[in-house]
């Protein structure tokens, strides 16, 4: 018994290579117990403070992740994988610099060669999370404040697309029982980066799972999902009016039958109100979980 104390104590961390191992000083570790709890796992009876490793990486992630612009509040609530995650995003906004100066340039062969070499070192999933969602949010933003041409953009959304598409070939093959879904855009939205990386995402996983391009109407979105046999429809926008979003979703919806779902992404669709067997997906992770969730249920209703 004493034996297995000593060999769990072993593996305890003191106080002074926590905070040199996770970055943060003292005071502000003192200051996140008091006010998060963040309670080391053991206390001498001296008072000395012992961390564990998994203890240690969350400070560490934790410290990352606020340094990085976010609230602490707003992170002590998350796992230490979706710190990871962020962490990572982090990483990837912070290191595009070079890729925004080619798309400033207008130089497309830089801009191709940087893009492909992330993707060949990236895991497909890595990429689009580190790369392009942030670099398409960034070059949108710089776009918006006049810093970027609408062609640069277009170039961009272009060379994001090509390279997006050269991932399929890594995906699995679906197996013939695999869940399907097909992803578009609305009428008259053209941004369908989005619906790409869904498409993307959803095969990665094992699902059969079609990218349909941009601007669909509701009724041939409805007739393309009874064609393929979905068990969900995909729509990402980013633009468009309310009422005419809301008008498509409405129509989509009474096109289909209601054991097929849709989901929509996407900021143009944030503010619509609920409506029924239409579910929004707030962001990448949502949609993950979602894939997560509709697969194991669908395969043993099968």
């Amino acid at each position: 018994m004493h034996r297995n104390r000593q060999q769990e104590r072993e593996v305890l961390i003191g106080l002074a290579e926590t905070l040199a191992t996770s970055g943060i000083s003292k005071l502000l570790l003192h200051a996140w117990e008091r006010r998060y709890g963040l309670e080391p796992t053991e206390r001498s009876p001296t008072g000395r403070r012992f961390y564990t490793r998994e203890q240690v990486e969350r400070l560490r992630l934790l410290k990352t992740c606020s340094d990085g612009g976010h609230r602490i509040s707003s992170l002590v609530p998350l796992s230490n994988e979706a710190l990871s995650r962020l962490e990572c995003e982090l990483a990837g906004r912070q290191t595009i610099s070079e890729i925004i100066e080619a798309i400033k340039d207008m130089d497309s062969d830089r801009l191709q060669a940087l893009l492909q070499a992330r993707a060949e070192t990236e895991a497909p999933e890595d990429f689009i999370r580190v790369t392009a969602l942030p670099l398409m949010r960034e070059v949108g933003s710089k776009w918006a404040a006049g810093e970027v041409s609408i062609a640069a953009e277009h170039m961009t959304t272009a060379y994001i697309k090509r390279v997006l598409g050269g991932l399929f070939d890594r995906c699995p093959m679906p197996s013939p029982d695999a869940p399907r879904l097909i992803a578009t855009t609305p009428e008259k939205e053209d941004h369908d980066v989005g619906a790409l990386v869904v498409t993307l995402l959803a095969r990665l996983r094992g699902w059969n799972a079609l990218f349909l391009g941009a601007s669909l109407p509701a009724r041939d979105i409805a007739d393309a999902a009874r064609r393929r046999e979905v068990v969900c429809v995909c729509l990402s926008a980013l633009v468009g009016r309310r009422a005419t979003l809301q008008l498509h979703l409405e129509t989509l919806r009474s096109s289909l039958s209601p054991y097929i779902d849709i989901w929509i992404g996407g900021a143009a669709y944030g503010n619509l109100p609920p409506i029924t067997g239409v579910s929004f997906m707030s962001n990448m992770d949502v949609f993950l979980e979602a894939l997560a969730t509709a697969a194991p249920a669908l395969q043993k209703a099968e």
